[in-house]
């Protein structure tokens, strides 16, 4: 039987980071009081695929920590369906404040292959740092980082990140270049992503999330076989309180991976802070 993977999800990591409302805002910058200790989001998402792929769809939850501004642990739940297979994920995410200019962001996250289909990585370990420049007031931060993902059986990888975030008054920019080393037979793969949005915390954000690059892996089969594509992806997302304690995130969003199939999709999440 040969091991079929789809690993969409590894090319771009930056793009699914602005699913959850783009880049992490500093409070202090906001104008916006303290967040409340306790942030919970549950949400679903909804793919049509083009090619025969068929209708993916998921669900997903979300729960913070805030109460310690120093180290902040998050826990989310992630199930995805496309034709013939579901799969969860499990993952222990955290935010750790080291200095008054440097933080990191560390994960751990977990699935169980199912029917021999990977729609995400067995295991995935994140690390990445910021560090924030004395230049335009610390607005601006430039970071690093590395991911290591194993999928069942032989496919394995690293993905070594670099990019900025630029904190506006109203105004969040970040860009993202990733490279992306495959396993086996060590192929290398190339993405990037920028985000633009706009508002404040409490209130309102709104933005868009471009992406794009190329995508080279070793398919596993009787006779392997060697994957290679270019995508781009565009989101477009709307994040809007509804009072002091709740509110929705919406999203719509776009993947073109050439040669093999067009994704379009909504993303709709309920948020509680309390």
């Amino acid at each position: 039987m040969s091991l079929r993977i789809f690993v969409w999800w590894v090319l771009l990591p930056g793009i699914l980071a602005g699913q959850t409302g783009g880049a992490p805002v500093r409070f202090e910058r906001s104008g916006y009081e303290s967040p409340l200790p306790v942030l919970v989001e549950v949400g679903t998402y909804h793919n049509a695929v083009s090619n025969g792929y068929g209708y993916w769809r998921g669900a997903d939850a979300t729960l913070w920590f805030r109460k310690i501004p120093r180290f902040t642990p998050v826990l989310q739940f992630n199930s995805q369906t496309r034709p013939g297979v579901t799969q969860q994920s499990y993952s222990v995410f955290s935010f750790a404040n080291w200095s008054r200019n440097f933080y990191t962001t560390q994960g751990v996250s977990y699935a169980a292959p199912r029917n021999g289909v990977s729609l995400f990585a067995s295991r995935r370990l994140d690390l990445r740092g910021f560090y924030k420049l004395p230049v335009l007031e610390r607005r601006l931060l430039v970071t690093a980082g590395v991911s290591q993902f194993r999928f069942a059986g032989p496919a394995r990888g690293q993905i070594y990140s670099t990019g900025f975030l630029y904190y506006g008054k109203r105004v969040i920019v970040e860009g993202n270049y990733f490279v992306n080393r495959n396993q086996p037979g060590n192929k290398i793969g190339q993405s990037g992503s920028v985000s633009v949005q706009y508002g404040q915390e409490g209130k309102y954000w709104i933005g868009t999330v471009l992406g794009g690059g190329k995508e080279v892996y070793m398919f596993i089969a009787r006779t392997p076989l060697e994957v290679n594509l270019d995508s781009v992806s565009t989101q477009i997302f709307l994040r809007k309180w509804l009072n002091r304690h709740y509110g929705v995130f919406v999203a719509v969003d776009q993947q073109t991976k050439f040669g093999a199939f067009t994704r379009a999709g909504v993303i709709g999440r309920l948020f509680f802070e309390f």
